[in-house]
């Protein structure tokens, strides 16, 4: 079946390339992708598709549609996300952004395209499929406060589902090969704010006042030592402060300094203890200071954890259908992604699909204005995910 499902997706390949170089050149923000789920609309009409839901009860935009609905049995589910970011795109290709300051910079055009691949495959291999296939074309990964996966797992995208899996593809990954990682894969993102309150004054007498700025300098460095002194060195706990503003000018002492910034974290034990390490340290040190510190913790993604058996299954399928060479394990990343609360519910898995191709200039990681995708791996892609759904479909049926 896999040389079956390669010789399909070889056969696509030219038409994957077309697909994604219109996506790309017809981007749209979070929850606003009203023409780019039309476009995926259309496409599975070619391939013969029916019944799709079109957003949801609460949502406008996305797609959902099963392959062999009626059939009795397993349903997979294979995962996109559709939006792209509110940024300029500096790069030059022919299918540029026609969108201005909208840019498909995290390559979703990719990971639409291959997912449509696997459905095309997977319509030609329907009536022999052992199972069914449900395919999810999630609006709004990019702005993490409104995810797009939470709001279509609320309106009942995972019901029927016994495992998932997805592809991001990844600029700094060679070409072609697959990154995996069986656990913790990406981490928890969530915000922390402090307004840290003083006495405003002149700079030439620091002693009339209570300086928040001194303060803020203060708690910044303190803050570090959650990770240093108060976590475990075998946990990966990242504590950052990106975010600052204070005063007005050189001279004037100000009232108040605002911080804020992000912890990433995977112990989901240690995620629940940062808020009341953090509020000890910015209330104490402000205080000491004879400042007073509003601070305040915002949950916003959890991590995305690979099931473990599932995940050695599929890097093993990943080895067959792309060659043992092309699959590695990697670290996990401290990015985060809200495929997790997909992973929370029904077992499965998340990998990274490596684009980087020097000798065509295919360098640029994720984000950055002249980042592209090597079209090369948009078959291999589908083809895996393809192949993916079959194996857990069959090997379910025979229990």
């Amino acid at each position: 079946m896999i040389d079956r499902i390669k010789s399909l997706a070889e056969a696509a390949a030219a038409s994957l390339a077309e697909w994604r170089h219109d996506f790309h050149a017809h981007p749209e923000l979070s929850f606003q992708e009203v023409e780019t789920t039309g476009r995926i609309k259309a496409r599975l009409e070619e391939m013969g598709f029916s019944g799709m839901r079109v957003g949801t009860a609460g949502l406008k935009t996305g797609l959902v549609v099963d392959l062999n609905p009626g059939k009795p049995g397993p349903c997979f589910a294979l995962r996109a996300d559709i939006d792209a970011l509110p940024m300029k795109e500096l790069g030059n290709p022919p299918y540029r952004s026609q969108n201005e300051g909208v840019m498909h910079a995290c390559g979703h055009d990719s990971h639409i395209t291959m997912v449509l691949g696997a459905a095309k495959i997977l319509k030609a291999l329907e009536a022999e499929l052992p199972g069914r296939v449900r395919f999810i074309f999630q609006p709004s990964e990019e702005s993490p406060h409104k995810s797009g996966a939470k709001a279509m797992i609320e309106e009942g995208v995972l019901e029927g589902v016994d495992a998932i899996s997805g592809l991001h593809v990844w600029g700094t990954i060679p070409a072609g090969v697959i990154g995996y990682h069986a656990g913790p894969f990406m981490a928890a993102a969530d915000e922390w704010e402090c307004t840290i309150h003083g006495k405003g004054g002149h700079g030439g007498v620091p002693h009339l006042a209570a300086d928040p700025i001194v303060a803020a300098g203060a708690l910044i460095g303190a803050l570090q030592t959650i990770v240093s002194r108060e976590s475990d060195p075998l946990e990966t706990v990242v504590v950052t402060c990106g975010h600052m503003e204070a005063g007005t000018t050189f001279n004037i002492i100000p009232d108040r300094a605002f911080l804020q910034g992000t912890v990433r974290t995977f112990n989901p034990d240690i995620r629940a203890a940062m808020p009341e390490r953090m509020a000890r340290i910015c209330k104490g040190i402000s205080e000491a200071l004879g400042c007073r510190a509003d601070f305040h913790f915002k949950n916003v993604l959890p991590a995305t954890i690979n099931d473990k058996a599932f995940t050695e299954e599929a890097a093993e399928v990943a080895r067959r259908v792309l060659g043992a060479d092309k699959v590695m394990d990697i670290p996990p990343s401290m990015g985060a992604e809200d495929m997790s609360y997909y992973l929370q519910k029904v077992p499965g898995t998340f990998m990274f699909f490596g684009t980087k191709n020097e000798a065509k200039g295919i360098v640029q990681p994720q984000h950055h204005p002249e980042y592209d995708v090597d079209d090369d791996i948009l078959p291999r892609g589908s083809a895996l995910l393809a192949t993916l759904a079959w194996d857990f479909l069959e090997k379910k049926t025979k229990g």
